[in-house]
């Protein structure tokens, strides 16, 4: 009687949904970063640029091709309570709906007169760079403060790009400026109308309730309880409320590659049940 085949352990499921790429503030390509994550033997990606779903395409491509899932998104920029700059992610959402695509065209437009103001508020303190010179170093990427820290790098400013926005702009420094897309409200809309579900982006190591309130009453659907920033038992609160609230779980690394070298693609998973669960919730 032949033996049977010895069992082989099924590989554990990894997920990663909070991702940038270079049409955002991002190095990797789209594709670049569908390649790595099937080298790391990751299953599922989300491609979530800053106001922006210009690199969605390629990475679907890329995700059919090699065999790796990849989840539509976008990172919306908002503010509530009248100036606390919050981020909205939204998952499984159409790249091609034309209110959110048009939502964004117009956020484009904003983040370039911020970048003006950023600027000036930079040239009061005696930094002097240019707009042009920004763009010479960028490819068609969504425009924010990513760019002008690299350029203060470049013009010997600032050391790194972390020491630039610990110095210029950062909350609280000297050129820092909210970057606005819509109301939270609106982008819950919006994410909702084009498919997707509206998540609560890295709500902080500070678990409190409150900080949900206005999320829920926007039209918020889950939060990110796995950040690289979270401990466990942080991770584990942040669960725990989302389940009282009857809200999904979701999470990611938030990696920019080299321009956030710090924080790798894959430093945190989401359990396969909760993407199932934040695709159950879309639309």
């Amino acid at each position: 009687m032949k033996s049977p085949a010895p069992l082989v352990p099924r590989a554990p499921y990894k997920a990663d949904l909070h991702l940038h790429t270079r049409y955002s503030d991002g190095s990797y390509e789209p594709a670049e970063l569908v390649r790595l994550a099937k080298d790391l033997r990751i299953d599922t990606i989300a491609v979530t640029d800053h106001d922006t779903v210009a690199g969605v395409a390629e990475a679907l491509a890329e995700g059919r091709r090699i065999g790796v899932r990849v989840i539509p998104g976008v990172e919306m920029s908002t503010v509530h309570d009248g100036d606390v700059e919050t981020h909205l992610i939204g998952l499984f959402v159409d790249p091609n709906n034309a209110a959110l695509v048009e939502t964004l065209a117009r956020s484009a437009e904003t983040r370039l007169r911020r970048l003006d103001r950023i600027l000036e508020m930079l040239a009061k303190e005696g930094v002097n760079l240019s707009l042009d010179e920004i763009r010479e170093h960028t490819a068609g990427e969504i425009l924010g403060r990513m760019q002008v820290a690299e350029a203060l790098v470049r013009s010997k400013h600032a050391g790194t790009i972390t020491n630039a926005f610990t110095r210029w702009l950062g909350i609280g420094k000297p050129a820092y400026l909210p970057s606005i897309t819509a109301s939270p409200e609106e982008c819950c809309r919006l994410i909702r109308e084009a498919g997707g579900v509206a998540v609560l982006a890295h709500p902080g190591d500070r678990v409190e309730e409150e900080k949900l309130t206005w999320a829920v009453k926007a039209g918020c659907r889950a939060l990110e309880a796995y950040y690289p920033l979270y401990s466990k038992p942080v991770t584990e609160a942040w669960i725990k409320l989302a389940k009282e609230h009857d809200l999904g779980v979701s999470g990611g690394s938030d990696c920019h590659g080299s321009r956030k070298a710090k924080v790798f693609i894959g430093a945190v998973w989401v359990p396969e049940e909760c993407v199932t669960d934040l695709e159950r919730r879309r639309g």
